[in-house]
């Protein structure tokens, strides 16, 4: 069952191989005599796919390398086969464009002598045969552009690793609610989410995480999903590194969907361990002085989870309590704040990872609300850029990981 599962995934990682392996080889070794240099090339691309599938199985068994190796071997690695499909299609849609480009009768003039050369080669050797696809003074133009992408896809996967291992940049926000008590007036919350414990968030890096937060002596600590990425053996490090983490009037959590990879059971008592209170579609009164607020939090859809239901997340509020919601995914919005939910608290996109701004985040593909707040007549919606990274791709660029501390405002 399990293979059947991983055979798209595993389908599509084998065309990224094949197709950049077909363009760097026709870029840069069009020569019949370089058949060990395209044997090396192959060799090497099909070791870097079945090094990713070997990176995600042990992923999921739970095996942590030593901060090295990760840093030096597995983060390089893991970026390169992550831009080998962003090279794949740039490389392999300008060679495409340069073969339909017009022929000058110069270059006609090079591409028959040399297809009269292979012709004669072949009918000396067949082995030897080979396809000219461009002239050559073209090629090396392309060539000499194609290095270039490459050395910028080193130096962007460089970037990409030093930020995503960056410690948390700390957001400041100040949010109003309608209605919010006079004694409620200036109450802070700290949002963590995504936090993705396992192969490539350690235990040592959660644990400055949560000193970090704990500094900001907030009134209630929150965690909105995605805690796990993967592998059940990540719960105790979790619990470990934010067991000591507490909200002064409560600190809660909500699952998201990796939570469910690692395993619901598994994620729940990991949130136990670490004295918070796991909200699934349900919620909890929040009391200072003589205000109040209520907080729910919803189950993420995904498969095996209790479904959405801000319903019954809320359905303990009494009706003049401002009502906040933790909700993993941004998609949630609309559902949560028609049940009048003041502040919805998500995550999940990570803000792209890649990003030059909220609208110029690879997270549009998600949807419209990236990162950051959004203020809208029903309610506000805030968008944490979470803390680790996505899978096997441990690259961040314009979205740094993020701590948020939210104080709430009387209007």
């Amino acid at each position: 069952m399990i293979a059947f599962r991983l055979l798209p995934f595993l389908l599509v990682l084998a065309c990224v191989q094949l197709g950049l392996f077909l363009t760097l080889r026709e870029l840069f070794l069009p020569r019949p005599d370089q058949v060990w240099a395209r044997r090396w090339l192959a060799l090497a691309l099909a070791a870097l796919a079945l090094f990713f599938v070997g990176f995600m199985t042990s992923a999921r068994i739970g095996l942590v390398a030593p901060a090295p190796l990760r840093t030096f071997v597995l983060e390089p690695l893991l970026a390169a086969e992550a831009l080998s499909i962003p090279l794949m299609l740039l490389l392999g849609l300008g060679l495409s464009i340069a073969k339909r480009l017009p022929k000058t009768p110069s270059e006609r003039r090079s591409l028959e002598a040399a297809a009269g050369e292979s012709e004669q080669r072949s009918l000396e050797d067949p082995a030897a045969s080979s396809r000219v696809y461009l002239p050559e003074p073209r090629r090396k133009l392309l060539a000499r552009a194609a290095t270039g992408i490459l050395g910028l896809a080193a130096a962007t996967a460089a970037a990409g690793i030093a930020e995503a291992e960056l410690d948390p940049v700390l957001t400041r926000l100040d949010i109003p609610i309608p209605g919010l008590h006079p004694d409620l007036d200036g109450l802070t919350i700290v949002q963590l989410s995504d936090i993705h414990a396992g192969t490539l968030m350690t235990e040592a890096r959660m644990l400055r995480i949560a000193r970090a937060a704990a500094a900001l002596q907030a009134d209630l600590v929150v965690f909105t999903g995605d805690l796990l990425d993967a592998s059940a053996k990540a719960g105790a490090p979790f619990s470990r590194a934010f067991r000591d983490l507490q909200g002064r009037l409560g600190t809660f959590a909500i699952f998201g969907n990796h939570d469910y990879f690692a395993g619901a059971d598994v994620a729940a008592r990991a949130i136990r361990d670490a004295n918070a209170t796991l909200l699934r579609n349900s919620g909890a009164r929040i009391e200072r002085g003589r205000g109040s607020l209520f907080i729910g939090g919803v189950d993420d859809p995904s498969h095996g989870s209790l479904g959405v239901d801000p319903v019954s997340a809320l359905k303990a509020a009494a009706p003049e309590e401002p009502r906040i919601v933790l909700a993993h995914r941004p998609s949630l919005f609309e559902a949560c704040s028609a049940q009048g939910a003041s502040l919805v608290l998500s995550g999940h996109t990570h803000g792209g990872q890649f990003a030059l701004s909220p609208r110029w985040s690879l997270a549009r593909m998600l949807g419209p609300h990236t990162m950051g707040l959004y203020q809208t007549p029903r309610g506000a919606l805030y968008v944490h850029r979470g803390m680790g990274t996505v899978g096997a791709v441990p690259l961040r660029l314009g979205s740094p990981p993020e701590l948020a501390l939210l104080t709430l405002r009387r209007v």
